[in-house]
């Protein structure tokens, strides 16, 4: 695909070299920083769409060196609705790089910890939607300034890197940061099961992967948490299972599946 042409060739070769050493991530060995995911997820195009004709305000959480969201940006959502963060600054900057685009690059990046947001937040100190316009973008500095303005949220390869719990506690915080408004969607993907459980990980993390049926669940009884049964009525969990790596990619014994999901609020 043309859009990769950008990525510069030092650094797409040192970067695997450089970071699988600080930060041991098989995505990182694997140079999937260069692979289009976000538009995979069967949600894409209804979130690409709303981004080109409607006021939303799009957040990539975890976004590592920004490669999904400079395709989306190349794709027509407008740059000056579009945010990066991730928690290791190293990646941002690596970005840069990747596609030597410092001084081009028109998306904001900003580093913030999102456990660091509170699980619950008052609805008086959630601001206005209309408080954060796309103007003050640039102005965004910490991840607790976007509570109840996003419209679109991504998370690629973010949630399996927990166990259970710290998953339940990852989606409550990005509740908060979700507009109430009918469209707005969280959506991502990250390793699956057919049935839940935990998984072997070679760094000793506890790390649990969630099926199709469990997935919903979560996220019907983190909103009914915060918004009760009622709101819980209005969203809408999709989730598929794929086949994404065959055991060579990552010397395992099995194939590695990927749950593709989207949350949205009808």
């Amino acid at each position: 695909m043309d859009f990769l042409h950008w990525a510069h060739p030092c650094a797409l070769r040192l970067t695997p070299i450089d970071f699988s050493e600080k930060y041991p991530y098989p995505c990182i060995r694997g140079f999937h920083f260069v692979n289009l995911m976000m538009s995979l997820n069967a949600a894409y195009p209804r979130v690409l769409d709303a981004g080109k004709n409607g006021d939303t305000l799009f957040l990539d959480l975890g976004c590592c060196m920004g490669t999904d969201l400079r395709k989306l940006v190349h794709d027509g959502y407008p740059a000056s609705r579009v945010l990066g963060c991730d928690l290791r600054p190293e990646f941002i900057q690596l970005g840069y790089e990747l596609f030597d685009d410092a001084d081009a690059c028109p998306i904001h990046f900003f580093t913030s910890n999102v456990f660091e947001l509170p699980t619950s937040v008052a609805a008086a100190d959630i601001p206005a939607p209309e408080t954060l316009r796309p103007t003050d973008v640039s102005a965004v500095t910490d991840i607790s300034q976007l509570r109840g303005a996003l419209t679109h949220i991504y998370t690629g390869a973010l949630f399996h890197l927990f166990d259970k719990e710290t998953q339940r506690e990852l989606a409550l915080r990005l509740v908060t940061l979700l507009n109430r408004t009918p469209g707005a969607i969280v959506f991502g993907r990250h390793q699956g099961l057919h049935e839940e459980g935990y998984i072997h990980d070679h760094l000793g993390r506890d790390r649990y992967c969630h099926s199709e049926k469990s997935w919903p669940q979560l996220w019907k009884d983190v909103f009914t948490e915060i918004e009760g049964e009622g709101f819980a009525e209005r969203v809408v969990v999709q989730a598929e299972l794929r086949e994404q790596f065959g055991p060579e990619v990552f010397g395992t014994k099995v194939s590695t599946y990927m749950l593709y999901w989207s949350v949205e609020i009808v």
